[in-house]
């Protein structure tokens, strides 16, 4: 059986990234003494929270079922970048709850963060780079590749080349959204259809 092709994978973006100030490749992330390295490991992952948080149908649970705990609080599970309830009613949002320290779901009716019943809510989850389908870590790659190459090098030429890439791949991340969701993205979705006309992320 001839050779498939497979997704590319953090350290392939990172040198991508790195490739786009000049930088030679490296073998491992877990390098020492190459800034270049860690700095683009931050934008990657900064650029990864902020696209993901927009919420899509790769990362996004509907219906999914929180249940307070002995004290009748709800936390928030680790890994998620946005809770809302799917009861559009609810005045449920996210906050840092004192007596527990963690970011918890509050009830903005009955003011406290105690809750007797379970909430069922859409969670958008953060995931890891490699957890991604391939238009999302094409996407992230090339816009995270763009922002990185912004701030070391700062050259208009090369942040025109850049933003013509990063304008391709979300083209891809579209077709690719709009397909799994079987509907037009931007009736379905108006927090994708507001990032999606905003020419610069």
């Amino acid at each position: 059986m001839a050779l498939m092709l497979e997704y590319s994978t953090e350290l392939d973006t990172v040198n991508k990234m790195l490739g786009s100030i000049g930088q030679t490749p490296v073998n491992t992330l877990e390098v020492t003494g190459i800034g270049d390295v860690a700095t683009a490991r931050r934008y990657l992952t900064d650029t990864l929270r902020d696209v993901q948080a927009v919420g899509w149908s790769w990362n996004t649970d509907r219906n999914y079922t929180l249940s307070p705990d002995t004290q009748g609080f709800i936390a928030v599970p680790v890994g998620a970048l946005d809770v809302d309830a799917e009861d559009k009613t609810a005045s449920v949002v996210v906050r840092r709850n004192p007596t527990t320290n963690s970011m918890s779901l509050w009830d903005g009716d009955a003011k406290t963060f105690v809750f007797v019943n379970s909430v069922d809510v859409a969670i958008t989850w953060g995931f890891n780079f490699n957890d991604l389908p391939q238009s999302a870590r094409t996407y992230i790659g090339t816009l995270a590749a763009r922002r990185f190459q912004g701030q070391v090098v700062s050259s208009p030429i090369l942040d025109r080349v850049n933003q013509e890439e990063v304008d391709s791949a979300w083209l891809m991340l579209q077709r690719g959204e709009r397909k799994t969701r079987d509907t037009n993205v931007y009736r379905a979705n108006t927090a994708v259809g507001g990032f999606a006309n905003r020419r610069r992320f």
